[in-house]
């Protein structure tokens, strides 16, 4: 019997950089577009990707709806409130992000901006660089 897919949280700043062209994020992309691993976001993370391509790379912005169409992520809802543990850990610019993360029930959290969490591991959730991410998937 085929085991599913890894759940992988993508951080927005991932995303964007796969469209920017860092190599890394845009292997973590192709991943889930070939079904290696599922991508996983929360609203805010698309609403800040949507945001975020419109102002830098509005060119780009045909390939997202492309991508959104074809192979879309999960979805997740927005955390309401974030664990005492994220709190205590994850800069408070990304503890709802993360905290929607851990509610997705995904095992690895793939974001450049690793110096936000004071942590490799929280609640069940491996915080991974794009690089590392790579090699896990």
């Amino acid at each position: 019997m085929p085991t599913s897919p890894p759940s992988v949280f993508i951080d927005t700043n991932v995303w964007f950089s796969a469209f920017y062209g860092s190599p890394n994020s845009e292997r973590i992309i192709k991943a889930h577009i070939e079904g290696k691993m599922k991508a996983v976001v929360s609203r805010q993370v698309l609403r800040e990707l949507v945001s975020n391509i419109n102002k830098k790379m509005p060119k780009a912005m045909a390939l997202l709806k492309k991508l959104m169409e074809f192979a879309p992520p999960m979805v997740v809802d927005n955390a309401n409130s974030v664990s005492p543990l994220v709190a205590k850990y994850v800069h408070k610019k990304d503890q709802t992000i993360f905290q929607s993360a851990i509610n997705s029930k995904s095992k690895i959290f793939v974001t450049g901006n690793i110096k936000h969490f004071n942590i490799k591991h929280i609640s069940g959730i491996r915080i991974v660089t794009p690089k590392e991410a790579v090699g896990l998937i």
